[in-house]
């Protein structure tokens, strides 16, 4: 049984090292659908969903893994698909010599490869019907569909040689496989009490979640202003793409393209958006003045050029300086002790001003230096 276990560890690892890149994928348009449904993020949500994605990578490649090579598909014997359920039981059961008065011929079944191969195939889909009950408030048919379409999808795969990158089928397609996830899917449902007992219902989760939406985080902050960097610099490089001559790029148009797409979309933009960028939109952020009174949209361009422009320059060069200074330290022989002295002080002096200027904002208005000098908070609508 060992044996047969070791072969599921490979996919096991594989998909723990390839799970922070699809969750890294997935962050995005999982915090903007919470943000705007909810207005937070749970913790247990968080645990629960990302769980779920590994979990399912886990499925996944448990049925494709481990990859052979083309040479080795090629002589493979040719399998039709198993279209008679549990062919393969029923030869375990005459190998083992099953008998009900036998207790050693039960051990001798439990621990053959039929056995296991249904076992383990019921086993992989408990938790989707778990998930899917819990989680997703599926009903008990739903349930059953999803964990046959699951199979279904698993199935196909392998019968189209993954997805025709190999000549062909390198794993058996059979009806066990769908009846077999399909009944552990059921099960998981059955069982999901068993486990929802020990933890926050889904309804905790949601109210939890609107709680935390009464209450602008600087996590949902943040996440506002880094979509807008990231869809500004896809705006920017498509846009480059299409001026730039392919003879050659011509720094001055360059320069000049990103500063005037940078006043429309930071400065201009969230004017007419109603106070809002697009990613403040996504998240459903807005700006309003501090004392309630109407939003002037000077306040707006002042507040998001001390952002964007202001703060971000900061920013910049302080990790050009903390870098720099990295760089004279380690090439400490070539360079004299003095020029070490002054570019470290000056490099050190300067970030500790920035710093200064940024906490003081923090500990005298609770606010950063662009909201405080510009009148105005981030509401959410």
């Amino acid at each position: 049984m060992l044996t047969y276990l070791s072969s599921y560890i490979q996919p096991i690892m594989w998909a723990c090292m390839l799970f922070p890149l699809v969750a890294a994928v997935f962050t995005f348009p999982f915090v903007i659908r919470q943000y705007r449904k909810y207005g937070g993020i749970a913790f247990m949500r968080v645990i629960v969903v990302y769980s779920f994605i590994l979990y399912f990578m886990c499925a996944f490649l448990l049925t494709v893994l481990p990859l052979p090579s083309v040479e080795e598909v090629l002589k493979m014997p040719d399998h039709p698909i198993g279209w008679i359920p549990y062919v393969g039981l029923r030869h375990g059961i005459v190998e083992s010599g099953l008998s009900i008065s036998d207790p050693a011929s039960w051990k001798r079944f439990l621990k053959c490869d039929d056995f296991l191969q249904c076992f383990y195939n019921v086993v992989m889909t408990i938790p989707l019907g778990i998930y899917m009950r819990y989680y997703f408030k599926c009903s008990f048919f739903k349930t059953m569909l999803i964990g046959f379409l699951a199979s279904f999808f698993f199935e196909a795969t392998q019968y189209s040689a993954l997805f025709g990158i190999y000549p062909k089928p390198y794993r058996y397609t059979e009806v066990d496989d769908l009846i077999n996830n399909t009944m552990g899917a059921v099960i998981g449902f059955i069982i999901e009490p068993l486990f929802a007992r020990f933890i926050p219902s889904r309804a905790e989760i949601d109210h939890l979640s609107y709680i935390k939406g009464e209450r602008i985080t600087l996590v949902r902050r943040l996440f506002a202003v880094v979509i807008d960097y990231v869809l500004f610099n896809v705006i920017f490089a498509a846009t480059e793409a299409l001026i730039i001559p392919r003879n050659g790029v011509d720094i001055k148009v360059t320069v000049c393209v990103w500063i005037l797409e940078g006043i429309i979309y930071f400065l201009v933009l969230p004017v007419i958006l109603k106070a809002r960028t697009p990613g403040q939109a996504m998240l459903k952020l807005k700006l309003a003045r501090d004392n309630g009174m109407k939003l002037k949209a000077g306040m707006i361009v002042k507040r998001n050029f001390m952002l964007y422009v202001v703060e971000f320059m900061i920013l910049n060069a302080t990790g050009f300086l903390m870098s720099g200074l990295v760089n004279v330290l380690l090439s400490w022989q070539s360079n004299s002790l003095k020029v070490i002295l002054l570019f470290g002080f000056f490099s050190v002096g300067i970030v500790v001003a920035m710093m200064f200027y940024v906490l003081r904002c923090l500990k005298k208005y609770n606010v950063m230096p662009h909201s405080h000098y510009s009148h105005t908070v981030e509401i959410s609508y």
